[in-house]
């Protein structure tokens, strides 16, 4: 009991002063995992965390006094090899053949010697490998694997501890007590990560072990064990696959699809998610430890196999793929999004095609009606403009009643104003004309400054801003139509 309870100690802190130590290594040499594309962490992180967890749990148990059996001799080196295995992909990333073929080998070696039958041995083999990369599989937010993997190598360990296999059970403890360490560092926001290393290392020890745990009993109560304590890492790979086949993606392409991600996007933290992933894991895994120890039968599993099949299914209504679109020239990925607002020059994007915002229908003629009113009526203000300069009160009171009548009078009337202007002495005969009839003198007004006047504009057909569902676009003062720089918001479409 003490050795037991310093070897746990020693793994703690060891995993801890390691990870630390090889983070500083990774920072210094520039070995990170960088944010970007499928991964969902926001800033550079090393990733070489396995070494910690593996360096720790070997070193703990091959310097300790505890005899450990030749079959956990077996298991350790074989860990160690895909340990290695996983270092390598970590620093240059392999195909899954050169992987699976080191994965299977290491389990045959592990299988040799177990006394199970060809059979069962060949079951075994296939077995250890699908835990192992399923531990990998799992391996994708802040705190899975560890959590996971520190409930699952405690229930296996009880269920070791029960069939007298103290080498296993020391085993076990020393791998959860390594991925405690570990988890100072790996909680959310993590500081560093396990990376293929780890997660393969704790995968294999906890497959293999299962496998080890389990030799020599019936086959239907040591199904249903080994289903129960591996029932969280069996339901994430069953979604992933299942997910990506409906959505037509490659399986072996990663991606946010796994039920960290889902959990997250029904609301929960990152931290809830992985507390969420521990708390099935110890359930699971107690319905393991009491088949194991015939307190209840192989039938139990049958609720944690149904529990388990409907919470893939509900998870599989989390949607967590964009929206794929047509990829063009210059276009983004096809994800569904919508930017703009009220008063900006908002566009709308949907499945990859992006359209601006919605204009007022052309006529005929190719120019849109609202444009045309507001040119003719501000261009019939701005040749009023130069006629008030230089008649005064006769040109403002012709812009007043362009305004008050409409595009039309406004044209007119500055016809007239500009006309009036451009005489050189005295008042237009309409003018005077019409003082002779009112009894009044005719003023004689000096003549202004000439000043180049701008060509006429032909009146366009008038429309009422009404029947466009948008206000007249505003000119600058040139009226040139560009829009003035100090027209505001409601020049915007809504």
């Amino acid at each position: 009991m003490l050795y037991g309870t310093v070897a746990v100690l020693s793994a703690v802190i060891l995993t801890a002063v390691l990870a630390r130590g090889v983070r500083a290594l990774c920072l210094r040499t520039g070995v990170l995992d960088r944010p970007g594309g499928r991964k969902v962490h926001a800033r550079p992180t090393p990733h070489l965390g396995g070494i910690a967890v593996a360096g720790g749990t070997f070193v703990v148990c091959c310097t300790g006094y505890a005899p450990l059996g030749d079959d956990v001799r077996r298991l350790l080196w074989a860990a160690a090899a895909v340990a290695l295995l996983g270092l390598i992909d970590d620093l240059r990333p392999l195909g899954p053949l050169p992987r699976l073929v080191v994965e299977t080998a290491a389990a045959c070696a592990v299988v040799f010697g177990s006394g199970l039958s060809p059979a069962a041995g060949f079951l075994a083999v296939g077995w250890i490998v699908f835990v192992t990369n399923a531990f990998n599989l799992l391996d994708n937010s802040d705190g899975a694997v560890g959590t996971v993997g520190v409930v699952t190598a405690l229930g296996l360990a009880l269920c070791a501890a029960a069939g007298g296999r103290s080498g296993l059970t020391l085993l076990l403890v020393v791998l959860a007590a390594s991925l405690a360490g570990f988890l100072t560092l790996n909680w959310h926001p993590a500081r560093i990560f396990l990376g293929d290393c780890g997660a393969l290392f704790t995968g294999f020890v906890l497959g293999a072990a299962g496998v080890l745990v389990h030799a020599g009993r019936d086959v239907l109560p040591s199904a249903a064990a080994l289903f129960a304590v591996s029932a969280v890492v069996t339901a994430d790979t069953v979604l992933v696959v299942a997910s990506r086949r409906r959505a037509g993606r490659p399986l072996l392409l990663g991606g946010t699809d796994h039920i960290a991600h889902r959990l997250r996007r029904i609301g929960f933290t990152v931290p809830g998610a992985a507390v969420v992933l521990g708390a099935a894991a110890f359930a699971s895994s107690l319905v393991g430890v009491l088949i194991h120890r015939d307190v209840l039968g192989p039938s139990a599993a049958l609720p944690l196999l149904c529990l388990t099949a409907a919470a893939v299914l509900a998870l599989l209504r989390v949607r967590v793929y964009g929206v794929r679109g047509r990829r063009g020239p210059g276009s983004g990925r096809g994800v569904a999004t919508r930017t703009g607002a009220r008063g900006g020059a908002g566009a709308r994007t949907a499945a990859g095609k992006v359209t601006g915002p919605r204009r007022a229908p052309r006529p005929p003629g190719g120019v849109p009606a609202t444009r045309a009113a507001g040119g003719a009526a501000v261009s019939g203000a701005s040749a009023a403009f130069p006629g008030a300069a230089a008649s005064g009160t006769g040109a403002s009171a012709a812009f007043s009643g362009a305004v008050a009548s409409g595009a039309r009078a406004s044209v007119a009337a500055a016809e007239a104003a500009v006309f009036g202007a451009g005489a050189k002495a005295g008042v237009p005969e309409s003018l005077a004309a019409s003082r002779a009839e009112s009894g009044r003198a005719p003023e004689v007004v000096a003549e202004p400054a000439r000043v180049p006047q701008p060509a006429p504009v032909p009146p366009a057909p008038v429309v009422p801003p009404a029947a466009t569902g948008r206000p007249a676009q505003q000119q600058g003062p040139g009226g040139d139509g560009v829009p003035d720089a100090r027209a505001g918001d409601g020049a915007a479409d809504r």
